[in-house]
């Protein structure tokens, strides 16, 4: 695709003239729309097509030809050069390999993936001691709670698990938003998307949280009665994100997939007079109201019984409120590394290998809240030697089958076997000593309709007359480590 600058008269297309320059410092995506939108401000020229893969810059112009030295010249803060002899490039070698019987390391190519790992191993670390400071779980709340307090659980959804899924998602996008206003000096101006994609949040949780408490019940089956949609919704973001995670990580077969947006679109919509260029990201904002982690489920389901349209969209403004300072600190960065070539490809390293880790986290959590297998049942099958003598779960004088768990933590300990007969009826107990996050909504596909709320001490679940099968015992987001409750 080539870029288009409008033409001065229709007269003049005849006399355009075609030139070829080779870059030497292209590292993304990135570079070329910077090159692209900066070389068609020039006076003469009319098309520009900048190619990363070929390390070249196409243009049209009509008179004077930029010449070499000047494009370098005006590029030289983004560390690009340009000649008309192609640059050699040299061999691309891995981190490690054998030559002659010996093995070869290439120290530039491990210094930067062990900065990255490093990096990336800090996030991690930093994310699981915040959420093993149990913080976030001693935080009570009911909707009768001030506003502050679902400020303040806001910030602990921002800083665990949730941000796998949101944060996640933004850190997959940023780089392409970052794209559409890359030539501007001005970091307001480039910080645009990202300020619409949380502006579209806020607004979202404002006004669905107050129709959640203006319809209350109404709103709350449809809800709460479609955690397979909600699995499956999440897996198909998760899958977005990680190409969009291995294309940033410079994977060459994902960018066979073409989930960024074509050049044209980029260059259009980021016009000042299209709104199109605030409309895409200002809806990604607005639509994660309906991609829910534990954190947010809670805050909706206590808007549902607020009782009043005011009510509920203060507490979901509160909230939403409490996890724009993650999102807020990942749109900054983003801001801050685009103009910077060697600071944006590292940029893009750490974000890529994260969006790629939380995508995986998040399918193989949906994987649990469906029943399907996933690596969460290596555990599962390394721990069930323990109890195998025993059958199945005890039965009260009634006839019906009583299996106990404690739920305390971001655990369900079973109490009990957690084997269960076919076509007895059965019930579960759930003694909640203090459940942590998502982990307060449980789920079992097949075995539980919908999510059951745990409430704070003993919680029946009544389950009926079971089928035989095999189903998994975890939360609404699928991220407590599944029980396997087997039905005989």
């Amino acid at each position: 695709m080539s870029g288009k600058k409008p033409r001065k008269s229709a007269g003049k297309d005849s006399n355009l003239k075609e030139c070829t320059y080779y870059i030497d410092g292209m590292h993304c995506a990135s570079c070329e729309v910077l090159i692209e939108k900066k070389l068609i401000k020039e006076k003469s020229v009319e098309n520009v097509d900048a190619s990363l893969g070929d390390g070249k810059v196409v243009f049209q112009y009509n008179g004077e030809k930029p010449s070499p030295d000047y494009l370098t010249s005006i590029f030289k803060e983004s560390g690009y050069t340009f000649s008309e002899r192609k640059y050699k490039k040299e061999k691309e070698t891995p981190i490690f390999q054998v030559h002659d019987g010996l093995l070869e390391i290439n120290r530039q190519k491990l210094a930067g993936a062990i900065n990255v790992l490093i990096a990336v191993l800090i996030i991690l670390f930093g994310f699981k001691a915040i959420e093993d400071t149990g913080i976030a779980g001693n935080i009570v709340l009911s909707n009768s709670s001030t506003y502050f307090s679902f400020f303040i659980f806001g910030i602990f959804a921002g800083l665990s698990s949730c941000a796998a899924l949101i944060g996640g998602l933004l850190l997959s996008l940023s780089k392409q938003w970052s794209e559409l206003y890359i030539e501007s000096d001005s970091k307001v101006q480039r910080l645009k998307p990202f300020t619409m994609f949380n502006v579209g949040r806020l607004l979202s949780f404002v006004i669905l949280g107050g129709l959640l408490g203006a319809l209350g019940s109404a709103l709350g089956i449809s809800l709460n009665r479609a955690p397979a949609l909600t699995a499956v919704v999440v897996m198909i973001v998760s899958a977005i994100m990680l190409v969009l995670g291995l294309q940033m990580l410079g994977i060459k077969w994902a960018y066979k997939f073409k989930i960024a947006l074509p050049k044209f679109l980029t260059r259009g919509i980021s016009s000042e007079e299209k709104f199109k260029g605030k409309s895409m990201p200002f809806l990604v904002g607005a639509l994660t109201f309906f991609l829910p982690c534990g954190f947010t489920l809670i805050a909706q389901g206590l808007a549902l019984t607020s009782g009043s349209f005011l009510r509920g969209s203060l507490m979901m403004l509160a909230f939403a409120l409490g996890t724009l300072p993650m999102l807020g600190l990942i749109s900054l960065t983003s801001v801050n590394v685009t103009k910077k070539p060697r600071l944006n490809a590292l940029f893009s390293s750490i974000s890529g290998v994260l969006v790629v880790l939380f995508s995986l986290y998040n399918f193989n959590s949906q994987l649990n809240v469906l029943g399907f297998k996933s690596a969460s049942d290596i555990k599962i099958v390394q721990g069930s030697d323990a109890k195998k003598e025993i059958a199945t779960v005890p039965v009260d004088e009634n006839g019906v089958q009583i299996m106990k768990l404690t739920a305390k933590g971001f655990a369900y300990t079973p109490q009990t076997e957690t084997t269960l007969k076919a076509g007895v009826p059965a019930k579960m107990v759930v003694d909640n000593q203090g459940m942590q996050g998502c982990g307060v909504y449980m789920a079992a596909r097949g075995l539980i309709k919908s999510y059951v709320f745990l409430e704070p001490g003993e919680n029946e679940v009544d389950l009926g007359a079971p089928t035989k099968g095999t189903y998994k015992l975890t939360c609404s987001m699928g991220m407590v480590p599944p029980v396997t409750i087997k039905v005989i």
